[in-house]
């Protein structure tokens, strides 16, 4: 047996090291195979500040889920109940609203129009909106297409090349996420400039809609998940449209529920999902709010430059696009850094393991002439 492992030795250090290199190329694909700890609730859950005052309501809420208001000030979960289906979150800080100048002079018409993208699709293809479609889900393509099919239409109103991706990735379960993640990936190859999962959510109707001025209004929750390296900018990126939406649109957002998944967000710097109202709102109403949410996000991407930590200007296209800290430019620099520092540290590792394989054929070559030369 001891001389049976000693002959065999090189081709075993071998095996290892091609077992390694091939876990060393699934590294940049564990965000991806993590599944969000989602549960088919039918119940939704309601959130307490300390004051007993409703915070906010959500399908499922975990310890430690941030909650982020309109206001942008920070509230934690630290405790639920999941028999009564409460929780409460605790203050825990706020984020500096940046100073907002608007020197928007109207559109300028530009000799060569600037070339913008959005990718758009749905995990969860089933959500269905009950009081237009009949019910809040099906097995197959949900009412949430439409409100996708019409944002796509308001971003192609706007200029925008839109990439729409209906592929069905049922059912609706904890994989759905890891499921779509292959989608995200082929919308992102087509350079997008943003990349938006659309969904509706699952609470009552009174937390999306809202009479505005007389008018009923349909709210957008942004959701950023915590499992993912890009958190940090995708929630920047959240901010600085909460922050727009305030200058054209105030009644736009809910807020930003910062949750324990990674909803494929660790894919770009650019990358949100949307909450477009919620099951027991009309999708006609959902459906209204979908220009608003289009020119906001076009106003943030193309139109605003951060002057300096605390101030956002908005201005026109032509003098934003010029301007290296146009909110796009600076998310776009960041997911390039990112992908370059990938890629020399995935060279790296190469290398190291292809040098490592050349060391063992050596020795192997080596102790193989050595036998021969013995016998």
């Amino acid at each position: 047996m001891k001389n049976l492992l000693k002959n065999n030795f090189i081709f075993i250090a071998l095996f290892f090291y091609l077992l390694t290199f091939f876990l060393s190329a699934q590294i940049n694909s564990k965000y991806i195979a993590k599944s969000e700890n989602f549960l088919n609730q039918t119940d939704n859950y309601y959130i307490y500040d300390e004051q007993n005052n409703l915070l906010a309501e959500r399908y499922f809420v975990e310890e430690g889920d941030i909650i982020i208001t309109n206001n942008l000030d920070e509230y934690k979960i630290y405790y639920v109940n999941y028999q009564e289906k409460i929780a409460f979150a605790k203050k825990t800080g706020y984020y500096l609203e940046p100073n907002i100048i608007n020197e928007d002079g109207g559109k300028i018409r530009l000799s060569s129009p600037i070339k913008k993208s959005v990718g758009l699709y749905m995990t969860h293809n089933d959500e269905s909106f009950t009081p237009s479609d009949g019910y809040s889900s099906i097995y197959g393509i949900g009412g949430i297409h439409d409100v996708a099919k019409r944002l796509k239409e308001e971003f192609e109103n706007l200029g925008y090349t839109v990439y729409f991706d209906e592929t069905l990735h049922l059912p609706h379960d904890s994989k759905a996420y890891s499921r779509s993640a292959s989608t995200a990936q082929k919308l992102l190859t087509n350079n997008v400039d943003a990349l938006f999962d659309i969904h509706r959510d699952g609470v009552n109707r009174s937390v999306y809609v809202k009479n505005i001025d007389g008018v009923e209004r349909c709210k957008v929750r942004i959701v950023v998940g915590q499992a993912n390296p890009n958190k940090d900018n995708n929630l920047q990126f959240a901010m600085y449209l909460i922050s727009v939406a305030k200058e054209y649109c105030p009644w736009l957002f809910l807020d930003i529920y910062y949750a324990k998944g990674h909803y494929n967000q660790e894919l770009t710097s650019k990358g949100l999902l949307f909450e477009m109202g919620t099951y027991l709102a009309e999708k006609e109403i959902v459906l209204d709010s979908t220009p608003y949410l289009a020119n906001v996000i076009d106003k943030t991407l193309f139109s605003t430059v951060v002057e300096d930590e605390d101030t956002l200007v908005i201005t026109d296209e032509e003098i934003a696009q010029k301007n290296e800290n146009n909110i796009n430019n600076i998310l776009e620099e960041i997911d390039n850094e990112k992908a370059e520092a990938k890629q020399k540290n995935k060279s790296a590792l190469t290398a190291v393991l292809i040098t490592g394989g050349l060391i063992i054929l050596s020795i192997y070559i080596i102790s193989k002439r050595k036998k021969a030369k013995n016998n």
